[in-house]
């Protein structure tokens, strides 16, 4: 058994609103085998306390401690790294939230757009409100500081009725609109399982990670020497997961997390 299991979540432990029935034994069953569980998700859009409630409404016991969110990563590495105090956001309350906690401000699009002019920073995630108006706003910040974070490139993610646009899609136009390309946080870079690791006090091969996407979670677990399991219960199917090469390969794929 391994150490440390770390679960992504969206297409893994839930569709949209809908928790998938084989994610709380699974879980459960790890937990009795003595593994340390911990989530990993590149959703941006709400806060780890969000999760851990919505985690227990399908019957895993979890706090908010034990999720990072492409989110929180974000936020801590820029406390980490830059001196960027003042934001443009386009995103979802919980990276607005995130980036407030570690004394970043927020400006938003509903805010007036001559605050704009204190942004030394745009940082983008999904954003089910985007408009052109969010979008020109955030090209203009871009062209004058020349400074772009994305929380997370996942072009689509899974609901209960199929994929719709992802975080990266949001990214994709506002990096076309402004011509740079950003600084990415999320998976498939690897600063998330690298703080799970050191969290935990777990090396690289003590661990695994679970996923449905070949392109973030499987590329994530490879690049820090972890092992891997794409499951088909999100986006990937299992032709292409048969069919993948390099970074993408996964170690195992299963159909559902039963077979863990």
């Amino acid at each position: 058994m391994y150490r440390l299991v770390v679960f992504d979540m969206d297409g893994v432990l839930f569709l949209g609103n809908t928790p998938l029935p084989d994610a709380p034994p699974a879980i459960s069953r790890l937990k009795e085998f003595g593994s340390i569980i911990r989530y990993l998700t590149n959703n941006s859009t709400q806060t780890r306390q969000f999760y851990a409630d919505k985690l227990g409404g399908f019957g895993i016991d979890v706090s908010p401690d034990e999720i990072v969110t492409s989110a929180s990563a974000t936020a801590s590495w820029m406390a980490a790294n830059t001196d960027i105090k003042t934001v443009f956001v386009v995103g979802g309350g919980g990276l607005v939230d995130e980036l407030e906690a570690v004394g970043i401000k927020v400006i938003t699009w509903d805010m007036n757009q001559d605050l704009d002019s204190a942004c030394e920073a745009v940082v983008a995630g999904l954003d089910k409100g985007f408009t052109y108006e969010t979008l020109f706003r955030a090209q203009q910040v871009i062209l004058r500081t020349g400074s772009f974070i994305a929380t997370n490139r996942d072009t689509q993610y899974p609901t209960e009725t199929g994929v719709i646009p992802g975080g990266g899609s949001i990214v994709a136009a506002i990096a076309a609109a402004s011509e740079c390309e950003p600084i990415t946080i999320g998976k498939p870079e690897p600063l998330g399982l690298e703080f799970l690791l050191k969290q935990t006090g777990t090396v690289a091969g003590d661990a695994i990670m679970v996923g449905d996407r070949l392109d973030t979670d499987i590329a994530c677990a490879n690049r820090v020497g972890m092992q891997s399991a794409c499951v088909l219960t999100g986006v990937t199917s299992r032709e292409q997961a048969l069919a993948a090469t390099g970074l993408l390969t996964p170690g195992r794929i299963i159909a559902t997390l039963a077979e863990l």
